[in-house]
């Protein structure tokens, strides 16, 4: 396991890592399928009724997706050393004391990532990016063919600029809910030791995203969207074997190399 103290060793793996990730995901997956894919119906489902309520909904949303994303690694977790998974687990984010436990960390992780959307949102806009418009006129029959051009070149370099800066944000965020529910790490920590992780990694995540974008593609052509009952499960299962490959099993290696020298 990982402790805080060697956290900020990430490990530096092979990029055919990526694809082992996938497998070694949808191997857990396979221990305990209908909890898992009910699991993330009944969460996202409740991320996604934070949205429908007003003025606060998308804040609630981005606060919580932390503690989503950390009770899917504590599953993943028990089903590795062989422990029976039930709803619980799902809940590790929050079910310790409130201002010991993670739960604070991992939304204030949430606020970060909101904070940053809307700051890289308003960028974009300033450059001249505005979704709405882009969408009314392409959805207006009479609407000019040039015009919507137009628009789509004049956002272009906001996109761009975008997609650059929402880059380190996504890395910084990659790995931190689990550096903080396993080890303990403190949210700035969790974030530069991600950050630092992904970059070491770049190689092995490229390759796992694009596998896991294939499946998700394919995923999203089942009816009524219950291909991503497996497939988003499976990301997660692959994101947990990702940080054993980084963390957690460098730490144990690190371990009994020291406990030989002693």
């Amino acid at each position: 396991m990982t402790s805080a103290s060697n956290q900020d060793i990430p490990r530096t793996v092979a990029a055919s890592q990526g694809w082992r990730w996938v497998v070694e995901g949808f191997r857990l997956y396979r221990k305990n399928p209908l909890l898992l894919s009910a699991a993330f119906g009944m969460l996202f489902g409740l991320v996604m009724a934070f949205n429908l309520i007003p003025g606060i909904g998308g804040t609630l949303s981005e606060l919580a997706s932390p503690l989503m994303v950390a009770g899917f690694m504590a599953a993943f977790r028990a089903l590795d050393n062989g422990e029976d998974l039930e709803l619980p687990h799902f809940l590790a984010g929050v079910k310790r004391p409130l201002l010991t436990g993670p739960a604070v960390p991992l939304m204030a992780m949430g606020a970060v990532q909101l904070l940053g959307t809307l700051a890289i949102g308003q960028v974009m806009h300033s450059m001249g990016f505005d979704p709405e418009v882009i969408m009314a006129t392409a959805q207006n029959e009479k609407a000019n063919p040039a015009e919507l051009q137009a628009l789509m070149n004049q956002s272009l370099p906001a996109v761009l600029t975008g997609l650059l800066l929402f880059t380190p944000l996504i890395m910084a965020t990659w790995y931190a809910p689990a550096l903080i529910l396993f080890g303990g790490a403190r949210l700035g920590t969790a974030l530069g030791v991600s950050l630092k992780a992904v970059l070491k990694n770049w190689a092995a995540l490229m390759v796992n995203g694009l596998v896991l974008g294939v499946m998700l593609f394919f995923a999203a052509l089942v009816p009524m969207l219950l291909g991503l009952l497996v497939a988003m499960p499976v990301l997660f299962g692959s994101l947990y074997a990702s940080y054993q490959a980084i963390f957690a099993v460098w730490a144990d290696e690190a371990d009994q190399a020291a406990d030989k020298l002693a």
